[in-house]
């Protein structure tokens, strides 16, 4: 019996100890405290600031001091937001309670010229009465004359119905392929499935994922290709982006620039390549953080400034209203 008890008294206090260890690292849910973990977390794991031409160092200094003990949730994040904001990423963003998602790239939460691309508007004057939807109702798709039309909302599972819609463009003068006002999703998928359009194995881009809390802390560069399945269809293709054109849209920007039968038109992509990861406060707050560097097939860096066109079109509010998608009759005529 005593040596029970005195078992039990050890686990005790091996449980006791643990645990106030355990609460020892628990952080403290403090303004200042939620200030500098997530300027240390952006600090040790962000990965383009180079590429966004943005010292963060600088950044501590000047909304570092705004924090103290006495700092309200609601000052605390517009701070947040006034230090994430400076990254200008639509892959940054921020979450509270009771809020909408706040994101740090100003042309998307400003929806900066998001007027200037109407996918009812190409519904209703410019595709034939019989357009078809599928991929979840994210595919619109049909006939403009003998050119071929699709437009893609999201790169998700939508992408496994490309086949059907290359079959039913068969006979096609040519394809519009429309990615504008695409807002990403899995760029896997539509890497698997683009192998109709690829003649052979194409390299696409590279990337490289922090790894450690240094600066030069990654994991060795990734080929990302996209490779030929099925039969080829090899038909002229114009490809459209803008500013809306995000995330895995852009890697598919990647995909399409590198075939040789594609035109890229339109308005460059909006710059928000790498790779997102999701962390919260102990405020429980939640945001985003880019953790990767993406080099394009041409071995340059687009993140923040978007993959440019090879032929820069972009709409206007006038020709808009005046029910003109001047965007994609420039595509037509390219096709005709």
């Amino acid at each position: 019996m005593k040596s029970i008890t005195t078992t039990l008294f050890i686990l005790s206090l091996i449980v006791f100890t643990s645990c106030e260890n355990f609460y020892e690292n628990v952080p403290a849910n403090t303004a200042e405290e939620n200030f500098e973990l997530l300027w240390n977390e952006f600090n040790n794991h962000y990965a383009p600031f180079e590429e966004r031409g943005v010292d963060w160092d600088e950044q501590y200094a000047i909304f570092r001091p705004q924090v103290t003990s006495s700092t309200t949730d609601a000052e605390l994040y517009e701070i947040f937001k006034q230090m994430l904001g400076t990254l200008n990423d639509s892959h940054v963003s921020l979450t509270i309670p009771g809020q909408a998602t706040w994101r740090s790239n100003q042309y998307v939460n400003d929806k900066v010229d998001d007027e200037l691309f109407d996918l009812e508007l190409i519904k209703t004057k410019y595709l034939s009465n019989e357009y078809k939807i599928n991929g979840y109702d994210f595919n619109t798709y049909g006939w403009i004359g003998d050119i071929g039309y699709v437009h893609m909302v999201w790169v998700t599972d939508n992408m496994y119905d490309l086949d059907a819609i290359l079959d039913y463009f068969k006979d096609a003068k040519g394809l519009i392929i429309d990615y504008r006002h695409n807002g990403g999703g899995t760029f896997m998928w539509g890497y698997e499935s683009m192998g109709r359009l690829v003649d052979k194995p194409r390299l696409t881009h590279r990337s490289k994922t922090k790894n450690g809390t240094g600066k030069n802390d990654y994991t060795e560069w990734f080929d990302w290709y996209i490779h030929p399945k099925g039969e080829y269809y090899n038909k002229p293709i114009v490809f459209l982006t803008d500013k809306y054109s995000i995330s895995s849209a852009e890697r598919m920007t990647y995909a399409f620039k590198v075939l040789p039968n594609v035109i890229h038109m339109g308005d460059s992509t909006n710059g928000s390549i790498g790779t997102k990861v999701g962390r919260e406060l102990p405020n429980g707050w939640a945001y985003t953080i880019v953790t990767q560097k993406i080099e394009g097939f041409d071995g340059n860096f687009y993140e923040g400034v978007g993959i440019p066109p090879d032929v820069y079109v972009k709409n206007t509010l006038s020709e808009m209203q005046s029910g003109i998608d001047r965007t994609l009759e420039e595509a037509i005529n390219q096709l005709k």
